[in-house]
């Protein structure tokens, strides 16, 4: 049993939200609800249920709690305990680096950090504190100046031009994704083509409530709305459920499918006329970002271009110069 997914726990408990909960924390959503799913499986029950938008704690979860904060206080005494044992110098002495410190997008956080978990831990870029921001925060952080943060932010390509164009940004494009349409073989069977908005927007969908997802979906749907909506929230959990139950679509994108480990449960499919984005690295460009954070975009950027090489090959997801 893992400190670390004690502490989540207990975080999530006091917050009542795996949203909240990971912002405390430092930690992407879905990072922080797999190492909680992971001691579910652990301690073979249920430590939450949902009650409408708020997590709720299981008679387990109740009685979990004062567990967990007597097992990190205790591992907090051992270290204090320990400390005036500590040689005065030498390596074991020598306070660790801090983790670099990203600034990101919700969205990015939660779909390409967490698509790329086995390939980061493996070239040892999974030790990064990544802090999650609306679109809104992050370009009037842009915008304000005054901070050596660097971004990692998905926005649609109009934007991204205006971004890569703005004097006192840098921007650093990654990729081009276009947004694709996901379901169970109810709604899509492979190999049948692609899926006119008309069509798409007489289905029964549940997507991911984003800033930036909303956005470029409005525009892609301006001629003929979204007819049946049965979901629009950030519950990933009840979104795929309605996906395998077969209830309803969602969008994703082509990245997200490249990377997706195959799940016979699901086809893909592409829309005639998809809206397309770009996903990057930003700060400002008249003041010294943080050097350990843009060192880590670099190596992050390697990573990602060895393991997406096939799918960048393509010209359509290159981003411009």
């Amino acid at each position: 049993m893992r400190f670390e997914a004690l502490e989540y726990f207990t975080a999530a408990a006091e917050q009542g939200s795996f949203t909240a909960a990971a912002r405390q924390q430092f930690v992407s959503q879905q990072g922080l609800s797999k190492a909680v799913a992971a001691l579910e499986r652990e301690l073979g029950c249920r430590l939450f249920e949902r009650d409408g938008a708020r997590l709720r704690l299981t008679d387990a979860g109740r009685a979990l709690v004062p567990h967990a904060r007597q097992c990190l206080a205790a591992r907090d005494d051992l270290a204090a305990a320990m400390r005036p044992f500590a040689r005065a110098a030498g390596p074991l002495n020598r306070p660790a680096a801090s983790p670099p410190v990203l600034h990101a997008a919700a969205f990015v956080a939660d779909s390409l950090f967490s698509l790329l978990d086995r390939e980061l831990t493996a070239a040892g870029l999974d030790d990064v504190a990544i802090i999650e921001h609306s679109y809104a925060e992050i370009m009037g952080e842009l915008e304000r100046g005054g901070t050596d943060a660097v971004f990692a932010l998905c926005l649609p390509l109009d934007e991204a031009r205006e971004l890569a164009r703005a004097p006192h940004v840098a921007f650093r494009p990654l990729f081009l994704t276009e947004i694709m349409l996901a379901g169970s073989s109810r709604f899509i069977r492979p190999g049948k083509g692609a899926f006119s908005l008309e069509r798409v927007a007489e289905l029964p969908v549940a997507y991911y409530n984003d800033a930036v997802l909303n956005w470029i979906v409005r525009d892609m749907f301006r001629d003929c709305p979204l007819e049946n909506v049965i979901t629009h929230a950030s519950n990933l959990t009840r979104i795929a459920n309605y996906l395998t139950a077969g209830k309803a679509v969602t969008f994703t994108d082509s990245l997200s499918v490249f990377l997706s480990q195959p799940d016979e449960r699901l086809a893909y499919a592409p829309i005639e006329g998809a809206a397309r984005f770009c996903m990057g690295f930003a700060h400002r460009s008249d003041e010294a970002p943080d050097a350990a954070a843009l060192a880590y975009v670099e190596r992050f950027e390697a990573c990602f271009r060895a393991r997406c090489a096939a799918y960048l090959a393509d010209p359509a997801h290159q981003p411009a110069a």
